[in-house]
């Protein structure tokens, strides 16, 4: 077993400014939460708050505030309304401040505790109350939050100080991935870089699981799991997962259908959803004239992919029209395309069939039609380009669109950076597998550092958008999740690749 540790060491910033604006009356919560063993306020920013009065009311100094919130960068940012603060919680508040938020008789503090003594008999501590008491401006965010089946879904913020990484991945040499899986560490690595530089501490444990060597402690250690690659070892390792712990897979999208059940988060968004993208995108694009064609073969059953493209044309209520042919008579199909497409606008078309000879032969006929002086344009998903005998001067010649889980803008200063960096520290070229790397761990590592060890829950309401994946998750009512975002490609006749 390899075993490499990254400790990133948190970064001070500089205070900022006092706000200059009158304040309102500030009183003391009574929300506490514990993390990492300390206890904390839980503090709800209102309007014209500043931070000096909060340190005022609470009896704390301006970077005790700024050492307990990190993750909101306060010195840089400032403070935003609905925000949550984590106040530390000193031995003594303002009796004056701590009164008016008394309700109990007998001069009681926060949640029925004795100021300055014990809780009392048969009364849990502020700190010890269960989880629903907690945050109530972000529980009343969450009510909409998809619950998970058989757990308690309550949002209570437990951010880890130094969160730890377990990256289970086939290192060993001669596995199928060992070398993609060292690409991805490689990316990761410069994302936790990149991500100690923003105060963001975190250990990364890797593990060479090449054989299957997963172990309780790999996955149960760990704020965040990144990894295994395979769909076995993914499901050994989410069988091994306690209550509150998550495998992401980060490169196998045949995994999804895991989500349903176990705690498997997927991180490559699966053909399925990029077929229905496709959909939606071509009939956005309709306009005046344009006509909607959808291409299938006779006489086959149509695979997962193509079955999910026909069921989201049929449920969109949209008109089209059909071709269905055998390859057989792909030589002579070519007057059924004429009069099928549109005489005076674009005809768009959708080709449900995962048998890539057939779809080889529909890019022809399609290609034809472009040659004969008609608008055409093709959408699916990112199947589309990666087969091996559709050429690429066809996808151009077709204005295909493409709905896919990878694509880098090699033009923007972020994957720019990062390119330069990959060459510095490497000596190599980053390939999809570093970048997917970098992004991966980017904003799971991100999520864990605002939310705390409950971060799976926030996924829906937290989109994000890396150097080469976006992540967007729904609220669907399963034990996992399912990465639902796509980046819309267009191949133009002129032979530009263009990211939408």
């Amino acid at each position: 077993m390899k075993r490499f540790a990254v400790i990133m060491l948190l970064c001070m910033a500089v205070p900022a400014f006092g706000q200059q604006y009158q304040v309102p009356e500030i009183t003391v919560s009574k929300d506490k939460v514990r993390v990492d063993g300390k206890s904390y306020y839980a503090h709800v920013v209102t309007a014209k708050q500043t931070l000096y009065s909060i340190a005022k009311v609470y009896g704390v100094s301006l970077q005790d505030i700024y050492d307990a919130n990190r993750n909101l960068d306060l010195e840089s940012k400032g403070l935003k309304a609905g925000q949550v603060l984590l106040i530390p919680v000193v031995a003594a508040v303002p009796a004056a401040k701590m009164a008016e938020n008394d309700s109990a008789p007998g001069g009681e503090g926060i949640g029925g505790t004795p100021l300055g003594g014990d809780a009392l008999p048969d009364q849990p501590a502020p700190e010890e109350q269960d989880g629903r008491s907690l945050f109530p401006k972000l529980r009343e965010l969450l009510e909409t939050l998809a619950s998970t089946p058989g757990e308690d879904s309550t949002f209570v913020a437990d951010i880890p100080e130094v969160i730890n990484v377990s990256i289970l991945l086939p290192f060993g040499a001669g596995s199928m991935a060992d070398s993609k899986s060292v690409d991805f560490y490689s990316g990761a690595l410069l994302a936790a870089r990149d991500l100690g530089n923003k105060g963001i501490r975190m250990e990364i444990n890797a593990y060479d699981i090449a054989g299957g060597k997963l172990t309780y402690s790999m996955v149960n250690n760990a704020d965040v799991v990144l990894g295994p690659v395979s769909e076995a070892d993914v499901m050994a390792a989410a069988r091994m997962a306690n209550v509150g712990r998550y495998v992401i897979s980060p490169l196998e999208p045949r995994t999804a259908g895991m989500a349903d059940t176990l705690r498997v988060i997927q991180a490559p968004t699966p053909a399925r959803a990029q077929a229905e993208d496709a959909v939606s995108w071509a009939i956005s694009d309709m306009a005046p004239g344009d006509s909607l064609v959808l291409i299938r073969e006779k006489g086959k059953t149509p695979g997962e992919t193509a079955q999910a493209l026909i069921k989201a044309l049929k449920e969109s209520g949209r008109r089209y029209a059909t071709i269905s042919y055998d390859l057989l008579d792909g030589l002579q199909i070519q007057p059924v395309f004429v009069d099928k497409s549109s005489p005076n606008g674009t005809t768009r078309y959708l080709i449900a069939s995962d048998e890539e000879s057939f779809v080889n032969d529909a890019v022809r006929n399609i290609n034809l039609m472009a040659y004969k002086k008609q608008a055409v344009a093709l959408y699916g998903p990112s199947r589309l380009r990666s087969y091996a005998t559709i050429e690429t001067e066809n996808l151009h010649n077709v204005c295909s669109h493409v709905s896919t889980t990878y694509q880098t803008d090699y033009m923007s200063p972020s994957v720019q950076a990062f390119i330069m960096a990959y060459r510095a520290l490497y000596g190599a070229e980053p390939n999809q597998f570093a970048f997917h790397g970098y992004d991966c761990l980017t904003y799971f590592v991100t999520m864990c550092s605002r939310y705390g060890r409950n971060w799976f829950h926030r996924l829906p309401a937290e989109s994000g958008r890396g150097l080469q994946t976006d992540f967007s998750f729904g609220l669907a009512p399963r034990a996992g999740q399912v990465n639902q975002a796509v980046r819309r490609v267009v191949y133009t006749p002129e032979f530009e690749t263009v990211l939408q």
